[in-house]
């Protein structure tokens, strides 16, 4: 089994399970809720609704699809996620990525242990597939 088939493997097991907790979410669910929204004195900043949840449900199970088949005209999805998942790392300068200024929450815990491992694998495993 070549590099290539293990990254996607991983990669389409990652969005697959992420997409299926937001879809829980959405639905309701409260499992795994704890600090997975950026907050700042206890306050969420963002409180997103069914609906978004289920829209980055499905994004997350496009990213999925994209990482499983092997057609030349997805190609430029994998440069696609890999900018996003690297402007993820990057953050919003405030309450995400490496250069968020609110460190004492949660959430900010969870992406500095968590979250930002994870979209640096995403961006980097995703540049490879592309250029590979």
């Amino acid at each position: 089994m070549s590099l290539v088939v293990v990254i996607k493997i991983v990669n389409v097991l990652i969005f697959s399970f992420l997409s299926g907790v937001h879809i829980y979410w959405a639905f309701g669910g409260k499992w795994a809720t704890e600090g997975v929204l950026p907050t700042n004195d206890g306050v969420k900043k963002l409180n997103p609704s069914p609906i978004w949840t289920l829209v980055v449900a499905t994004g997350l199970g496009l990213f999925a699809f994209i990482s499983r088949v092997d057609l030349v005209e997805y190609r430029w999805g994998y440069l696609v996620l890999s900018i996003l998942f690297g402007l993820r790392v990057i953050g919003d300068f405030r309450y995400v990525g490496l250069f968020k200024i609110v460190k004492n929450s949660v959430f900010a815990r969870k992406d500095t242990a968590i979250f930002i491992p994870l979209c640096i694998y995403l961006s980097l495993s995703n540049a490879f597939l592309y250029f590979c």
